[in-house]
């Protein structure tokens, strides 16, 4: 197993991490032990929900800085995301994931 990260806290700038997600706590809940793992490491959260308080709430509780959006917002259709075209610098075995994956839908 390869050793765990652990930023230091001269680090010149903490890496941040940015999650989107449904506002269903079957999807929400499962992520919070991993938000808190990478706050605790020194990372910054930003976790994307749509606006329910209550899930809201324990995403800011498990450490990370929530921003809202509403599920109906033209920019962001999650249904589509990254379901276009893969990243330029995707890893040729990815490529292959991402294009078996494609054919399935």
């Amino acid at each position: 197993m390869a050793p765990m990260l652990e930023l230091s806290p001269t680090a010149a700038a903490a890496p941040t991490v940015a999650i989107f997600n449904v506002a269903m706590i079957g999807h929400v809940n499962p992520t919070f032990a991993l938000v808190q793992e990478l706050v605790r490491r020194g990372c910054r959260v930003h976790y994307f929900l749509p606006a329910v308080e209550q899930i809201c709430s324990a995403a800011k509780e498990s450490g990370a800085e929530v921003e809202s959006y509403l599920p109906d917002m033209p920019d962001l259709v999650l249904e589509h995301c990254g379901i276009q075209e893969p990243h330029e610098e995707i890893l040729p075995d990815e490529q292959a994931l991402w294009e078996r994956a494609m054919a399935t839908l």
